[in-house]
């Protein structure tokens, strides 16, 4: 059983596809800053940046060249959808009905809780009624400066829980970010599927060598 098991969360902690229509509803009015900021997030998982700074500098630079506005306003748009629309749907969505019980089995089990993800874990993790959750470690790339599937969030993760990347898990739903940036930082990897149930999972790993 590893000493630490770190989870993604857009996708993982919560039903993407359950999500799908409630967040493009609450965006609706900025759908657009939806669609472009998602495409430069995405473009942006191949660059390094010496700081989260850096990273949404750059974000905003981009999503403003392609709505054709100021970065500053670009920036402004960014956080409107993604610190409140997309954040005020998820507390409607809710988390994956096992995520609670396989989260506190894992605690319960001596085993230390993280997340890693891209951006704004504190107001998800609260929107979905998961914030009281013992979470040892959060790491986000706005933070940090470095997106899935760059080993730096996973190493950083591991640094904080104070565990070595062997002794240590990660679960999340794509294999291009999650699975991939895991395994280069040395950690086990496991991805939750399309019908994934994460009291499976939680319940395999506690069962691992």
């Amino acid at each position: 059983m590893p000493r630490a098991v770190t989870f993604d969360l857009d996708g993982t902690l919560y039903d993407a596809a359950r999500a799908r229509w409630p967040i493009l509803w609450a965006a609706f009015p900025r759908w657009r800053s939806l669609r472009v900021g998602r495409a430069v997030r995405e473009e942006l998982r191949a660059r390094a940046f010496a700081s989260g700074a850096a990273l949404r500098d750059e974000e905003a630079r981009l999503v403003g060249e392609r709505l054709d506005v100021a970065p500053a306003l670009a920036r402004a748009r960014l956080d409107a959808v993604f610190d409140g629309d997309v954040v005020r749907a998820l507390s409607r969505v809710g988390p994956r009905p096992e995520a609670r019980a396989a989260l506190e089995r894992l605690a319960a089990a001596g085993v230390m809780l993280g997340v890693v993800s891209d951006r704004r874990i504190a107001a998800k993790l609260a929107a979905l009624g998961l914030d009281d959750l013992p979470w040892r470690v959060t790491i986000s790339a706005d933070e940090l400066g470095a997106l899935k599937p760059a080993p730096a969030p996973f190493l950083a993760a591991c640094a904080g829980l104070g565990v070595a990347p062997i002794e240590a898990a990660h679960v999340g739903d794509r294999a291009d970010t999650d699975e991939a940036g895991a395994r280069a930082a040395g950690m086990r990897a496991l991805v939750l599927g399309r019908d994934g149930d994460l009291m499976q999972i939680c319940t395999a790993l506690m069962g691992a060598a």
